[in-house]
């Protein structure tokens, strides 16, 4: 079956939480603490506390009428951010895809669909945090993601759209 996709919407915003956690606990068996409590954290609230705010963009990957990704970005500003702050016209994007789909190809087409969409939109570039030994930097350096220096341990990478 080919996922379908389509645009973040409120009904999402459990799932963008949870994919949130994913993308953090990327390792297997990797827990610190219960996703509840995690997503408490101002520093994950802030990537989804309020979602459908100016400059939110998602989609979600559905197969089967299940959800099975999701990639989203946000602005941020210099008092409020993530590890992959960059400046404030510059988006911070998360990525996960539901371990049973992945290495389908499912990951390439939601980021495919976010740069198409930030290219409308106006986006100069976007950036992420990932950390080095994380695989997906394979992913992102396949689309021209750039690292940037380290800034007090985060590993942050860049895209010129």
């Amino acid at each position: 079956m080919t996922p379908t996709f389509r645009a973040v919407e409120a009904r999402d915003v459990r799932f963008l939480r949870k994919m949130l956690v994913a993308a953090l606990l990327w390792r297997p068996k990797r827990r610190w603490w219960p996703t509840s409590a995690l997503l408490l954290f101002p520093q994950l609230a802030i990537f989804y506390r309020g979602w459908g705010r100016a400059g939110d963009t998602g989609f979600v990957a559905e197969e089967g009428g299940r959800r099975i990704g999701i990639v989203w970005y946000r602005f941020f500003t210099d008092e409020s951010h993530g590890e992959g702050f960059v400046d404030t016209s510059t988006p911070e994007l998360v990525i996960a895809v539901v371990p049973a789909a992945r290495g389908g190809g499912v990951a390439r087409k939601l980021m495919e669909a976010i740069h198409d969409r930030a290219r409308l939109d106006g986006v100069r570039q976007i950036s992420l945090s990932v950390e080095a030994e994380n695989p997906a930097r394979r992913l992102y350096s396949s689309f021209g993601y750039r690292e940037l220096a380290e800034r007090d341990g985060d590993d942050r990478m860049l895209l010129e759209l």
